[in-house]
């Protein structure tokens, strides 16, 4: 009974959604883009072997899915991360000029 999941997932390789979702949480971009485009690079290696004429879709729109929300997670952090860091330069420039201004 278990083998009809089994092969309808056969050659969808794994998203690696839990250490995406780890590096995106500990502010590591760099990482979870690494294990995006490795996952990415897994995909089209999979996806040369399939007849997407006569495959079972759904498994692969599933991962689009997954992968679709992964990507959006790391660009909403990357934008709150750079947001922050505009917000602290700002900060810094305004120390800068008042430091000045007491001189």
């Amino acid at each position: 009974m278990d083998a009809a999941p089994q092969s309808a997932t056969a050659g969808v390789p794994a998203l690696p959604a839990a250490a995406i979702g780890q590096a995106i949480g500990v502010e590591d971009f760099d990482q979870a883009a690494e294990l995006l485009a490795r996952h990415q690079h897994q995909l089209v290696v999979a996806l040369a072997g399939v007849d997407l004429n006569t495959a079972d879709r759904a498994p692969w729109l599933q991962l689009l899915t997954e992968h679709r929300g992964l990507m959006g997670q790391l660009r909403a952090a990357r934008d709150t991360a750079a947001m922050e860091l505009a917000r602290l330069d700002a900060g810094r420039r305004g120390a800068n000029a008042w430091l000045r201004a007491l001189k």
